[in-house]
């Protein structure tokens, strides 16, 4: 009998190929088989954890044949996802933690291992690998290595989901079919959708704030599309910059004369808009003499035109957006305290892109699809470049910067050369370091912080000598951790 092994080579092997962009089910084959082949495992699978519902995603079996969830303990599965902390047993049949597990007796497993795919907000699943020939075919010391490939294979696997999700999007754009407006499936834009989806069931006002360049109008359109309001008109109205006068006739409407160039009626965005949402950009910069008569519309729904005195009703949603803070444009008297109050009901706030860097892939892919040109995607190489970036114009100036970039490439990709001078001296990290000594480095001080300091808790999970991790911490230059 020989005992597997996985070694530091075999997991940067994997690790860099795991890094690639690639289909999930690639994903999930390549790390079957590192493990697998490594570690002379019978069964290696992929097990995926869905609202606690167990799915077997993907399986290798030495000498063929299938075997499904009900051959494993999924109650230690469940276990190993619920603690984030890996399982390993040289002799399942002794082991006190595997007894009375009716699967191991039944599947006479004589070795075992599962090891958590603990993903940035939650564990995705388990890898499970077991021998039902040989015992003490999995060593402690497998522990570390096995826990850094699942560390790759978790990463991986949300570049993969990301990558299959960006394809979606774009076979939608590309049939007419896209279902939403807005692009990112980080979880900055996941808590931006459930929100959307809640206020666009009322009829209240909504108002979205964040830095400029974050798609403060589509969320608004968002909202519209939503709601029951959705088969009537969305208007857009930018209020910067604009007399008094000129907004109140933009807004209410006027009568024919009421002042110098009136020379017809006109209705108002409030008027055309009836039944549908009025969207009101930069609404701090409203002219105040002007925000009384919005406040009084947002009360009592009713409006005049300027120069008439009848008094006419809408029925029309109100979204409004600032980025400004309108607490100091109050202080300032810029901006009217009862209208503010009106107002902020449902606020939502827009995440600047340097929240959601996971989203760049699906946001150029969204943008090469729209300049419809030879590029057909960008390289690694000048993704992590823009990744470094700290956008301060957000999803604008990324939109201007892929335009750019894909406009002077040679080839069929961006590449970093064709990404501006200007973002590439202001790119701080190129990305984080994927070496075999940074990821051992990285798994062993998260295994320590898990056990609270405590190195003879972390070395025994790690599969480590206590000496060997005093050692490595040395050498990083670490504190002790009592």
């Amino acid at each position: 009998m020989s005992t597997g092994l996985l070694t530091p080579e075999q997991v940067l092997q994997a690790g860099q190929k795991l890094l690639e962009l690639r289909p999930l089910a690639e994903v999930f084959e390549t790390v079957l088989e590192a493990a697998a082949t490594a570690m002379h495992a019978e069964t290696a699978m992929i097990i995926l954890n869905d609202e606690n519902a167990l799915s077997l995603a993907a399986g290798r079996y030495k000498n063929g044949g299938t075997r499904g969830l009900d051959d494993v303990s999924q109650s230690l599965v469940r276990d190993v996802i619920a603690a984030n902390t890996p399982i390993l047993t040289e002799s399942a049949v002794e082991d006190p933690r595997f007894s009375g597990k009716s699967s191991i007796i039944l599947q006479h497993i004589q070795s075992a291992a599962i090891v958590p795919l603990s993903g940035r907000n939650a564990v995705e699943g388990a890898l499970y690998l077991d021998s039902r020939s040989d015992r003490d075919l999995f060593r402690r010391e497998n522990l570390g290595p096995l826990s850094t490939l699942a560390a790759f294979a978790t990463l991986a696997i949300e570049n993969a989901r990301r990558y299959d999700r960006a394809r979606s999007e774009i076979a939608a754009l590309k049939s007419g079919d896209a279902k939403r407006l807005l692009i990112g499936d980080s979880q900055a834009m996941r808590e931006l959708y459930r929100m959307v989806s809640r206020v666009a069931q009322s009829d209240l006002p909504v108002i979205i704030t964040g830095e400029s360049g974050t798609g403060k109008e589509l969320v608004a359109r968002e909202i519209h599309r939503n709601s029951e309001r959705n088969s009537k008109p969305f208007l857009a109205l930018y209020c910067g910059n604009v007399s008094a006068e000129l907004f109140e006739s933009e807004l209410f409407g006027h009568k024919r004369g009421s002042f110098t160039g009136a020379v017809y009626d006109k209705q108002g965005l409030v008027e055309a808009a009836e039944g549908g949402t009025l969207f009101l950009d930069e609404v701090a910069d409203i002219p105040v003499a002007i925000q009384a008569k919005l406040l009084r519309y947002l009360q009592e729904s009713e409006y005049r035109r300027v120069g008439d005195t009848e008094t006419r009703k809408a029925n029309v949603r109100v979204v409004t957006a600032t980025n400004k803070d309108l607490q100091e444009e109050i202080r300032a008297g810029r901006f009217r305290e009862d209208l503010y109050y009106r107002l902020y009901i449902l606020p939502i706030t827009t995440p600047p892109l340097r929240d959601r860097l996971t989203d760049l892939p699906m946001l150029i892919h969204h943008f090469l699809r729209k300049v419809g040109n030879r590029i057909s995607g960008i390289s690694p190489d000048a993704l992590r470049r823009l990744q470094a970036y700290a956008w301060p114009g957000n999803v604008r100036e990324l939109e201007n910067t892929i335009v750019r970039a894909a406009v002077i490439a040679l080839g069929d990709r961006i590449e970093a050369d064709d990404i501006s001078p200007h973002i590439q001296s202001h790119s701080g990290s190129l990305g984080e370091d994927w070496s075999w000594k940074a990821a051992e480095k990285n798994h062993i001080l998260k295994v320590l912080q898990l056990c609270g300091g405590n190195r003879s808790k972390a070395a025994k999970l790690l599969g480590i000598s206590r000496r060997y991790l005093h050692y490595k911490l040395k050498e990083w230059d670490e504190q002790p951790v009592l």
